[in-house]
């Protein structure tokens, strides 16, 4: 075989374009390492004074969302004093010394050092910080109260005590009805826009539970809360096209009605005149128009029309809710034995149990978080309660209380009594307060009579009512209490735990205790 050659000529081209190639890689490597982190613009940041609202502009930088920091520090105090040099900020803000680093998550207040979640940025000369420095360090700079939830995009200064609501779905002739029902009073205005109805609330600062609630309902998809231009409303969005909405005020404005109905079939013209015109009302998609609050509708306004007889009766009364939350779920197991049983499993059984004995009093209809495999997120859990509208809610945990077991202990909500920064944590007490507040004099009633019950068991030891801040009690809208089985833990075995006829007789203790407090004993 003859074996081809290049020319010395040829092959010297042959490796300048190769020296060429690899410069030009290396140089296009370079300007994407050097390259600006990729900008976006997010939402805004929605601030409550007590005078007014303003918009601040949320940037995203490389999956992390930042505010400037000029414009947040102006909002607790006057910035005294700005040096900057070289990568590094420092402010004094009234009694504060505050210093930044460009790319360091790390900032020093008054000497003391507290850490971000993302880095300090410099963009296009502007300082940004990101949003955990609204409860990391922000309520360390001003004397003013600051009310902030992690994560969310509103903030509220000084005197500004938000309303929030809780909203409830349920079924009647022809439809559905939405209540939502606020913490005050509260005026509205509705429009129907873009295939959805628009509930705008008026001058009001809010603090929704949820953002957004989805219903499994052949009449509504989804309510929605929005003030990202800084006007709070509520959005409708019906599952299908074409159909009635009914808004009314009621509880002297703090309960909203909205009644979402198929649109009647046209009247049949008959020899006694034409048909009466039908009351007109908001239907998605059509012109955008604004109404005062509909009054609440009259006697004869439900009186019985032709053909009435044969529309479908009203349901029966739905019975009470009472929702059992068993902690952790999917991969997460919580905590274990040393035997091998985990948390995840100890307390789906309970919860179980604790279903049947409720469902057996015929009194109650027992909503579980979780079933199977899956694992909500804590507000995931909290939106399932919320919505459902129960008399009573458990959370079910178990971990080590001491040499003591079997043994629980029952916790109900405290807030903390100073705002501390919210640092990351995979127990299950972390700080904030919200929903909850409404509750505790009902939580500690039902906390009472658990202890009552579970004392009527030998063996076991009852620890509480403890008050303390539980993670999953905060945002939950209605009596609500946290139970701690114990020991589970990996220095001992937990068959005293596991027992079937443990599980049984707390399961009744629960069920007496929750026909307690709904029938007002404690």
């Amino acid at each position: 075989m003859k074996l081809r050659v290049q020319p010395a000529a040829a092959v010297r081209r042959k490796h300048a374009a190769s020296k060429i190639s690899l410069v030009a890689l290396l140089a296009l490597g370079a300007i994407f390492w050097l390259w600006p982190p990729r900008r976006a613009r997010g939402d805004n940041l929605v601030v409550y004074l007590s005078s007014a609202r303003q918009l601040v502009p949320i940037q995203v930088l490389d999956n992390a969302r930042y505010l400037p920091l000029i414009k947040i520090l102006s909002f607790v105090g006057t910035v005294d004093t700005l040096e900057e040099k070289r990568g590094t900020l420092k402010i004094s803000i009234d009694d504060n010394r505050v210093e930044f680093h460009d790319g360091n998550n790390k900032v020093k207040v008054n000497k003391h050092d507290f850490r971000l979640m993302s880095p300090v940025r410099v963009d296009n000369g502007q300082w940004l910080v990101p949003l955990d420095f609204l409860d990391l360090i922000l309520p360390q700079l001003s004397n003013q109260s600051i009310r902030y939830r992690a994560g969310d995009e509103r903030l509220f200064l000084g005197n500004v005590n938000p309303l929030t609501f809780t909203a409830r779905l349920s079924p009647i002739t022809n439809g559905d009805r939405l209540d939502v029902q606020f913490t005050a009073p509260i005026a509205i205005q509705t429009a129907s826009t873009n295939g959805q109805w628009v509930i705008f609330l008026g001058d009001k600062a809010l603090m929704p539970l949820e953002q957004e609630m989805k219903f499994q309902s052949r009449f509504v998809n989804q309510l929605r809360f929005d003030d990202q231009d800084g006007v709070p409303k509520l959005i409708i969005t019906p599952s299908e096209a074409n159909l009635n909405f009914t808004p009314s005020m009621s509880d002297g404005g703090k309960t909203l009605q909205m009644d979402i109905t198929q649109a009647a079939a046209p009247p049949v013209q008959t020899a006694a005149g034409p048909p009466k015109p039908a009351i007109a009302v908001a239907q998605p998609g059509a012109a955008p128009t604004t109404q005062a609050p509909a009054a609440a509708p009259s006697a004869a306004s439900n009186a019985a029309q032709p053909g009435a007889a044969s529309a479908p009766a009203l349901p029966a009364p739905a019975l009470p809710v009472v929702v059992i939350d068993p902690g952790h779920g999917g991969p997460d197991a919580g905590g274990h034995s040393r035997d091998g049983v985990t948390e995840r499993d100890l307390v789906a059984g309970l919860a179980a149990r604790v279903e049947s004995a409720l469902s057996a009093t015929g009194k109650f209809h027992v909503l579980l978080t979780r079933t199977g495999s899956n694992d909500p997120t804590s507000d995931e859990r909290d939106s399932m309660a919320n919505v459902a509208h129960p008399v009573a809610f458990l959370t079910l945990h178990a971990g080590d209380l001491g040499d003591a077991t079997p043994a629980i202990a029952i916790y109900t909500y405290q807030a903390p009594s100073l705002p501390a920064p919210l640092a990351a944590s995979h127990g299950l007490f972390v700080p904030w307060d919200l929903a909850q507040q409404a509750h505790l004099v009902r939580s500690r009633d039902f906390a009472s009579s658990l202890a009552q019950q579970f004392g009527h068991i030998q063996s076991l030891e009852t620890r509480g009512p403890l008050a303390a801040p539980v993670r999953q009690l905060r945002s939950v809208d209605a009596p609500a209490v946290a139970l701690e089985l114990g020991t589970l833990a990996p220095r001992a075995d937990a068959v005293a735990l596991s027992a079937a006829s443990l599980e049984d007789q707390l399961a009744n203790a629960i069920a007496q205790a929750v026909l307690a407090l709904t029938q007002g004993a404690s």
